[in-house]
């Protein structure tokens, strides 16, 4: 204790060890455990002090705070007063963040008065000498963390406009050459690569195909996807169509990484190496292959709202979950108009095993349903209360979010004015420091207050006679199952009714007949039920 500066008082501390990037690479150089060493470093140096400590260690690195677990507890700990003191090997083990995490860290400590422990020395946060070498370390590690990164991101470029491979993974077709860096031909991939452009190209048996039709043609000859799986999708076939890596192209530096979301740069700050490795596919069979996906007529969206019956319906072939597939379709009429309908069918996730019309399913489950007992009339008036109640908050419209995002920053100005007080009660700030803050922070407030109360909606509610008519209607569910509005909504009563379905397919889907199916449901409250649909 006669270690401590005069006045200082430390009744616990948090040993925070982190393994840093040259750690990592110490690590594979000489097989050592360097989080051990640390350690035992620090234990050493916390044993002179004689006061009680205990040990947080992160294994991972990173220069954002958020991506370090251990590190943001230990913060949370020191806001908290569970420590007067943190102990590291180093300064620049805190943070090599941005100035956003670097001024975080340091604003805790000032006024906090977090004593920092290092093998060296103590610092107090109340020496301003002590304070000033912490902005100092601080901010030379964030430079040194930079100026190693951009060295490395320069060594990529320049390996890249050479012709290397700098990704993490080579193309389906491809393999690196681990003495060049390079890619080479992986030649029975690269057959599988030309047979798909054949295929897209020329078709089959004198009838265009599309990705969807070569995945399924591909997963039925047996060969096996780029993930290793014996399925194919049309995903993976239109990711191979267009890649430009099979004219021998390579390109570096298309996106960048903002806020934790990946952005497409612009194409005039691409890196483009033409002819860095043997092409598979000719330019212009690739360009044949561009062209012809652009002539394409874009349609219009689907909805891909998740589905009624989503998780519920399994194959009783294969035992795997049934998705729901849709696809829009034309038709030219006798008279020569063009007909446009959207097919929905319910399909086995295993190729080639079962489908069937998806509003099929739809209608007999609903029959099923029929069949069991209404809930109570009073149940259902709670029912109606309920959703009513919380209609408001299901719906999040553009309004909402503009709301949204107007409250959460009225909580950081009322955090600010809440350290402007504090500021000046702790002599801070001065008084006419504190009026003008204090003045500046109040007025953003007032004129945010108005903003929401402009945005506040106005609540659209159920009278009590609009409630009774709709209890009277709501009789079975399969009335409650029409009455709700959103697909989620009505998948979660069914979730909430039906504990598993099994669907067998009779015979095969012919033309736009029903196929004959069997359902094997499994209610939750009325048990097992063995139902065969009257075909």
């Amino acid at each position: 204790m006669n270690k401590l500066p005069a006045g200082a008082r430390i009744r616990r501390i948090v040993s925070y060890l982190r393994r840093s990037r040259e750690d990592a690479e110490r690590e594979k150089r000489t097989g050592e455990d360097t989080i051990a060493m640390q350690r035992s470093v620090m234990e050493r140096v916390l044993g002179e002090y004689g006061i009680p400590y205990d040990l947080a260690e992160e294994i991972g690195s990173g220069d954002k705070i958020e991506s370090r677990p251990v590190f943001s507890q230990v913060l949370a700990d020191l806001e908290e007063g569970r420590y007067d003191c943190i102990a590291v090997k180093e300064i620049s083990r805190l943070t090599r963040g941005d100035f956003q995490d670097y001024g975080r860290v340091y604003e805790l400590i000032r006024r906090k008065r977090i004593f920092i422990l290092t093998p060296y020395r103590l610092y107090d946060p109340k020496n301003v000498n002590d304070l000033r070498q912490i902005r100092f370390e601080m901010f030379l590690s964030r430079e040194e963390f930079e100026t190693i990164r951009e060295r490395m991101q320069g060594a990529k470029y320049a390996y890249a406009m050479s012709g290397r491979f700098m990704g993490s993974r080579p193309a389906y077709g491809y393999r690196t050459n681990p003495r060049t860096q390079r890619l080479v031909i992986e030649p029975g991939e690269a057959e599988v690569v030309r047979l798909i452009y054949r295929l897209y190209l020329e078709g089959l048996n004198g009838r265009e195909l599309g990705c969807r039709t070569i995945a399924s043609l591909l997963t039925n000859s047996g060969i096996p996807s780029p993930t290793g799986l014996p399925e194919w999708n049309a995903s993976a076939v239109k990711k191979i169509l267009h890649n430009p890596v099979y004219i021998g192209e390579i390109r570096y530096s298309t996106t960048v990484e903002t806020q934790r979301k990946r952005a497409r740069r612009p194409p005039d700050e691409w890196i483009i190496v033409p002819n860095a490795h043997p092409p598979i596919i000719s330019p212009d069979v690739y360009q044949q292959v561009h062209h012809k996906r652009q002539r394409r007529r874009p349609s219009i969206p689907l909805d891909q709202s998740p589905s009624e019956l989503s998780g519920l319906i399994r194959c009783g072939l294969c035992g795997k979950k049934m998705v729901r597939q849709a696809s829009r379709c034309t038709y030219r009429k006798k008279d020569g108009s063009v007909s446009v309908y959207e097919k929905e069918m319910l399909w086995c996730t295993t190729a080639g095993c079962t489908y069937v019309k998806y509003r099929a399913v739809e209608e007999m489950l609903l029959s099923f349903l029929a069949c069991v007992e209404p809930p109570a009339p009073e149940r259902i008036r709670r029912m109606i209360a309920a959703h009513a109640a919380a209609g408001k908050q299901r719906r999040a419209s553009p309004a909402d979010r503009s709301a949204a995002a107007l409250s959460r920053q009225r909580t950081s100005l009322q955090k600010q004015l809440a350290a402007v007080y504090h500021g000046f009660e702790t002599g801070v700030y001065t008084s006419e420091e504190f009026i003008r803050r204090r003045s500046e922070i109040s007025d953003q407030l007032g004129r945010l207050n108005m903003l929401l109360k402009e945005k506040q909606p106005s609540p659209q509610q159920l009278d009590d006679g609009q409630k009774e008519r709709l209890a009277e209607r709501l009789q079975s569910f399969p009335a409650v199952y029409h009455a709700l509005s959103g697909k989620a909504e009505k998948n979660r009563l069914l979730r909430f009714l039906i504990e598993s379905v099994r669907l067998t397919r009779r015979e095969k889907q012919t033309g736009s007949r029903i196929t004959p199916f069997t359902l094997e449901v499994a209610f939750r409250l009325n048990g097992q039920l063995h139902l065969r649909p009257p075909f």
